[in-house]
């Protein structure tokens, strides 16, 4: 009596060298699909980010690293000061130096010396929250859940699984 064990076309010698492949083919995929996410994300917070002189909207990047083998992880951000405060907005009682909002109400206001009485009102009422990141991610969360799932389906088919 002969046993003859086939998966999907595969003898136990093409299932295990397809195996083999597997992980590898996966995180390339994986790293191709986090850099698409963080690519189309960091995008979108441009967009909704609130523009005065344009130095936010510049600062917004994307970073992917690798967490462990196939895991992978998208960072998206700002590293300037104002953006905290635009995207969650702040709570009265922080008095911000006018020295920073000079520029501003220059620009905006046409009076540099308005930048206290605009400093002395944020500390008062607070800074209404603006968010840009936070709608760039949720408005893309099912494209990348997709995005993530194709990468699977197709690495799967790279080694010769039809998913």
């Amino acid at each position: 009596m002969t046993l003859t064990f086939e998966f999907d076309g595969k003898g136990p010698r093409e299932l295990a060298e397809a195996f083999d492949a597997l992980g590898g083919v996966v995180t390339d995929h994986l790293e191709d699909a986090a850099e698409d996410i963080g690519v189309r994300i960091a995008s979108a917070a441009r967009e909704n980010a609130p523009v005065d002189r344009g130095r936010l909207r510049a600062s917004i990047s994307h970073l992917v690293e690798s967490v462990s083998g196939a895991l992978m992880q998208v960072r998206v951000g700002s590293n300037v000061d104002q953006a905290a405060p635009q995207e969650f907005g702040t709570d009265p009682g922080h008095f911000p130096p006018p020295s920073a909002l000079r520029g501003w109400a220059r620009r905006v206001l046409g009076d540099e010396d308005a930048a206290y009485p605009v400093a002395r009102s944020i500390a008062e009422t607070g800074l209404e929250e603006q968010p840009f990141l936070r709608p760039a991610f949720e408005d893309n969360l099912e494209w990348a859940l997709d995005r993530i799932n194709n990468a699977v389906t197709d690495a799967f088919g790279d080694v010769g699984f039809d998913v």
